[in-house]
């Protein structure tokens, strides 16, 4: 048995409550365990219960045992004056209050399932990376669900917070923001850091003046980032290579990007991120307000609309600068888009909401994550073999947030899912 546990048991009456006595014999009828204290002093405050015949209201504080008390010297600090019940897992010792009354005891040791306690510490000593997983299936739908919901909004928070700190970063320019936030997004997980480093290095008002010349967008890209500082045999990297001294020169560019820094090992060659650099050079090229209008958008649709991104003819036949390979269709495809949109573009749309306090686009933001298929990433395929009624991009998101706020630390105490289970 642990306090956290006990805590627990008694903030959502997992024990037989019908048969509560005190360590004296006094009946315990529980009108409200109190809310919990996350400050210092009892575990619970505000708490309601009648012992015999009198109810009483205060304070409950939590122990493993009675003389736990006194251990904490509870009896000095005049904080823990109004406890009315002392509820531990075991009764070792009376305690007299400095009326020179003894103080209510419930011991639970007797009153709490032995199943609840066997499931908790299963949980917490278990090696599965998603401790309940076995019993996900009996989870009642309503209740998953709802509390999914709570840990989409939570994950949204989380975002937020980052993109408050990137708009902050960049003056308050909410256009830039989003564009140093969209770039992050092109890495795709492996190459996050160059990318956001790479869209800080060109203010966007830099790529405004030359955006109706693809060419001279991809020179500045990847001379930006340090790709191009080799001697080229194709006649292409050779063109970008001058082209990108002139603009260097023209609007003062500093490089914070080397080459060694873009990983193309573990990456299929279509999500090398020189395909990457061009594709957002080419969706920069042929996008005009693209914030506004991703937050105008009024379906899913518009928004997939506006990110079909295909290169041009250098690019069909390579994957790298100088290493020719089969003639193919470099388009930003289905499933880049959708992982675009979901970690860049919906949690701008929300953060825009909350900061316009406008319901109804944090509302079309979360529709608009319904609306997209569920991702195929590990954590959401091993919750998928729990269960197969995760259908959508929220799931996939919310359980994303389960796993790294709840099950990685074992706060299996503090999920609805472990509740569920344990009731």
């Amino acid at each position: 048995m642990d306090e956290k546990l006990l805590q627990y048991v008694w903030q959502h009456q997992l024990f037989d409550t019908t048969n509560c006595l005190t360590t004296t014999g006094n009946k315990i009828k529980i009108i409200s365990t109190g809310e919990k204290n996350t400050n210092s002093g009892p575990d619970f405050f505000n708490a309601k219960i009648i012992i015999d015949e009198t109810l009483w209201v205060g304070c409950i504080e939590i122990h493993l045992k009675s003389s736990d008390w006194e251990r904490h010297n509870h009896q000095k600090d005049k904080g823990y004056n109004n406890v009315i019940l002392h509820v531990v897992f075991e009764h070792d010792k009376n305690i007299v209050l400095p009326n020179m009354q003894n103080l209510f005891t419930l011991e639970l040791k007797s009153l709490i399932p032995t199943r609840i306690i066997q499931t908790y510490f299963a949980y917490l000593h278990s090696k599965e990376s998603i401790p309940c997983k076995s019993q996900l299936i009996n989870v009642d739908a309503f209740r998953l669900f709802s509390w999914l919901d709570r840990l989409m909004i939570d994950r949204l928070e989380d975002k937020v917070k980052s993109v408050s700190e990137i708009v902050q970063h960049n003056n308050q320019n909410q256009g830039e923001a989003f564009y140093v936030f969209l770039a992050y997004y092109f890495g795709f997980n492996i190459n996050n850091l160059p990318f956001q480093l790479l869209a800080t290095s060109i203010p966007l008002n830099f790529l405004a003046k030359q955006k109706n010349n693809l060419f001279q967008l991809e020179a500045m890209f990847f001379g930006q980032a340090g790709m191009l500082e080799d001697d080229f045999s194709d006649e292409y990297p050779q063109q970008l290579k001058k082209e990108y001294q002139f603009l260097k020169q023209k609007f003062s560019l500093e490089r914070v990007c080397t080459k060694e820094m873009w990983k193309f090992a573990k990456t299929y060659p279509s999500g090398f991120p020189s395909i990457r650099i061009a594709q957002l050079a080419k969706l920069i090229h042929q996008s005009t307000f693209l914030l506004s209008k991703l937050l105008e958008a009024k379906k899913i649709e518009d928004i997939q609309g506006l990110f079909q991104v295909e290169l041009d003819a250098y690019w069909e036949t390579h994957y790298r600068f100088d290493v020719q390979s089969v003639k193919k269709s470099k388009k930003l495809g289905y499933m880049a888009i959708n992982s675009l949109i979901i970690n860049a573009v919906l949690p701008f749309m929300y953060y825009i909401g909350k900061l316009k306090e406008s319901e109804d686009l944090k509302d079309k933001a979360l529709q608009f994550y319904e609306k997209l298929p569920i991702e195929q990433n590990k954590i959401v395929k091993e919750f998928a073999t729990a269960r197969e009624d995760f259908s959508n991009a929220l799931h996939s998101q919310a359980l994303i947030q389960l796993k790294k706020k709840y099950c990685d630390s074992k706060q299996c105490l503090k999920c609805a899912i472990g509740l569920c289970i344990l009731k």
